[in-house]
């Protein structure tokens, strides 16, 4: 963003030394004059009289050039300072993108690559004089730059796993609305079942879904979940459990204030419906991820044309662009539009 700071700051740090490597050497040759005079006519010694007015007055203007220095050494670091919330971010993207390659080994990004596309986001981000906007204005636009670029790269299946894996990082960091409770977020992952329990609801609830009714009742904030299925409103919770897509259906009793934390909701899914847990996690990421829509509907509005357009600007002469078909797709028509 501004390397000008950097290449001053290691002038000062060179231009430190250089002050120490000179007071060192004045020091030096005052003490050899010292050793060599004769105490008898030290006071008539002109040249040592000379030398010590010269390494005073040295020693002075240096002492004054090193606290101008230290001043413009701390605003620079303050200006510094400013951007590290978007190198954390660039930091937390790259090394969330190369998680990647587990899912699938063809997805891989090397440094080069991901520098490249974060300048150009640098580069696409609208000016301003004010540094707080500018550092949100560059993380919206690296953030939203990169995803484009791996999502373009990416199957269709996989899409969504990208979008959750963003969502979930920031949910992490503290940067969404919601409170990240890793109690919650390693059930929503993991699905834990508990062993060996009776099913009082088998004539329309599977037995693994009331294991996991079970464990989630050991979470903080669903303490009565399973007695209220079990007890309170079983036929209600039933009618849920039979809609086409509970995820838009609020649940019986005080549980329909999860509609307001649908992070829980995902918990309940997880449990009951695990069929719509994509459906709802897309639901929840548009809505609690920052612009979630341009996200999670990516590029879906755009025509291949377009799509090819801006990954052709993207692309150099020494990066290609490589086409992944699908039996019946032909991407031949429009590559040769685009050269002529």
């Amino acid at each position: 963003e501004k390397p000008e700071l950097e290449q001053k700051k290691q002038e000062l740090v060179r231009q430190q030394n250089d002050f120490m490597v000179t007071l060192s050497q004045l020091e030096a040759d005052l003490l050899s004059q010292l050793s060599e005079a004769d105490p008898a006519t030290i006071l008539d010694n002109i040249p040592l009289i000379e030398g010590l007015e010269k390494t005073k007055a040295t020693s002075k203007e240096i002492g004054e050039q090193v606290k101008l220095a230290q001043v413009t050494e701390v605003e620079i670091n303050t200006s510094r300072e400013l951007y590290r919330p978007v190198a954390a971010e660039g930091s937390m993207l790259f090394f969330l993108i190369i998680q990647l390659c587990f899912i699938e080994h063809m997805y891989q990004y090397s440094l080069d690559s991901f520098v490249s596309f974060l300048y150009k986001a640098i580069d696409r981000t609208e000016a301003t004089d004010d540094l707080d906007e500018r550092t949100k204005r560059l993380i919206v636009m690296i953030r939203m730059t990169i995803f484009r670029w791996v999502n373009r790269g990416l199957f269709e299946r996989h899409k969504l796993i990208l979008c959750a894996m963003l969502t979930f990082k920031l949910l992490q960091k503290g940067a969404l609305s919601e409170e990240f409770n890793p109690a919650h977020f390693n059930f929503l992952m993991t699905a834990p079942m508990a062993v060996g329990a009776e099913n009082p609801l088998s004539d329309w609830l599977p037995g693994k879904n009331w294991s996991l009714v079970l464990k989630l009742s050991d979470l903080e904030g669903f303490d009565n979940f399973s007695s209220n299925m079990e007890k309170d409103a079983p036929t209600r919770f039933k009618e849920w459990f039979n809609e086409v897509a509970p995820e838009a259906v609020k649940l019986p009793l005080d549980w329909k204030r999860l509609d307001s934390q649908p992070f829980q909701k995902l918990l309940v899914l997880r449990a009951l419906r695990p069929d719509r847990c994509c459906s709802a996690m897309a639901d929840w990421i548009r809505h609690a991820l920052p612009n979630g829509r341009d996200y999670m509907d990516c590029d879906g509005s755009s025509s291949f044309a377009v799509i090819l357009e801006n990954s052709f600007e993207d692309s150099t002469t020494t990066t290609p662009i490589f086409f992944i078909l699908s039996p019946g797709a032909d991407p031949v028509k429009e590559v040769e539009a685009m050269g002529r």
